[in-house]
């Protein structure tokens, strides 16, 4: 289901999608809504790339901190 909005683009922008027919869409309308498309498939992955890299530090420093270690192995037996 398409739904109608109103939004503000730049020129440059609007004359990017104008140019649809010679990008190979049948509108401007596919034109946007692939971009968004392959927008949203760059964050997620850009997100998953953060969260792969931020769990890898945690894993550095556990393993190299014997007082991490120490700190996590007391409060995992709390939840015992």
């Amino acid at each position: 289901m398409a739904v109608e909005i109103k939004i503000r683009l730049r020129e440059i922008d609007l004359d990017f999608l104008k140019k649809y027919e010679s990008l190979g869409f049948d509108s401007e309308e596919d034109l946007l809504s692939k971009a968004i498309v392959l927008l949203k498939k760059e964050l997620v992955g850009m997100n998953r790339h953060l969260l792969e890299d931020s769990a890898d530090l945690y894993t550095e420093l556990y393993e190299n901190d014997e007082d991490s270690k120490e700190w996590i192995e007391a409060s995992n037996k709390d939840w015992e």
